[in-house]
């Protein structure tokens, strides 16, 4: 078994185990009774992330990976409708980005710093830019550079679902594991290579990998791009979207939305924490925890 294979069990038996975990604490917290089905979830989460537990412990090698806050994939459309101009306003804008000081700020302040790549997609989708370990200025301008030096890699159709996919194996299959997984997908246009079931399909498949998707629709030839991204691209949880009015504006778009994306407001916990907890002491360690912090007026986003 590869050890990217090894990482997505063992994200699995963390997505089963942090969703039993919720529903656990639902039902404690309403002092309702645990349902039969209830607790056959719980046995089910318990039992795989014990599995997967094990085969590590069996294959540490197989899961070594550099922990992070966030690891980010940039999505940057070039279909048909993104003329020269335009892309090289949206290079620029991510370049800008990762050279302000306000952003390098952030990052460096970010326990393990973020792990980031860059993707461009139309009716398919390219890695253009490796995945950067970024934890200071240094790296960041390095990381800006290379954006810098991309190209145009093709110029189709607008393929949604196909950018998603592609960033979500990235995510999948990189050597990092980050609190957070984020798709930063930027477009002008709606999906017209698959159709939007197949969009919404891509984004839930993501979504239930525990995958954030946030979304910077450019308004320039439609102005209700955002709600169309709202409805069928974004998803995940504390997901959000950030419209640029048009491509000159989008500059200032991105470099919000990549400062809330590298320091959410209510950062979700990795799987892994969850999972560990588990392996330590069940769920009910993690009721424990929850009632005593409850208790000392602090709150623990699951």
């Amino acid at each position: 078994m590869t050890k990217f294979q090894v990482r997505h069990k063992l994200r699995k038996a963390c997505s089963i185990a942090r969703s039993t975990a919720v529903e656990t604490l639902k039902v404690k917290q309403a002092n309702v009774k645990p349902s039969t089905t209830m607790l056959k979830a719980t046995v089910v989460g318990l039992g795989t992330a014990s599995t997967v537990l094990a085969l590590v412990a069996a294959s540490p090698s197989a899961f070594a990976a550099t922990i992070v806050g966030t690891e980010l994939v940039l999505s940057v459309d070039v279909s048909g409708s993104v003329n020269s101009t335009e892309f090289n306003l949206q290079r620029q804008g991510y370049v800008d980005a990762f050279r302000n000081p306000t952003i390098q700020e952030q990052i460096a302040k970010i326990p393990g710093g973020i792990a980031a790549t860059l993707s461009y997609w139309s009716f398919s989708a390219q890695q253009s830019v490796p995945w950067f370990l970024i934890t200071d200025a240094t790296s960041a301008n390095a990381f800006a550079d290379a954006i810098e030096n991309t190209t145009r890699p093709f110029s189709s159709s607008t393929g949604i679902a196909n950018a998603i996919d592609f960033a979500a194996n990235l995510l999948n299959t990189n050597d990092y594991d980050g609190t957070r997984r984020v798709i930063d997908i930027s477009g002008d246009g709606v999906e017209n290579v698959s159709s939007d079931d197949g969009l919404k399909t891509a984004r839930d498949n993501a979504v239930q990998a525990g995958i954030i998707i946030n979304g910077l629709p450019i308004l320039t030839g439609d102005p209700d791009l955002d709600d169309y991204y709202q409805e069928n691209v974004i998803g995940g949880s504390g997901s959000f979207l950030i419209a640029a009015n048009d491509f000159s504006d989008f500059g200032n778009a991105v470099t919000q939305k990549i400062g809330r994306e590298i320091k959410p407001d209510q950062p979700v916990p990795e799987p892994i924490t969850i999972l560990g907890s588990l392996a330590a002491g069940g769920i009910g360690v993690l009721l424990r925890r929850k009632k005593k912090q409850k208790d000392t007026g602090n709150t623990v986003s699951l």
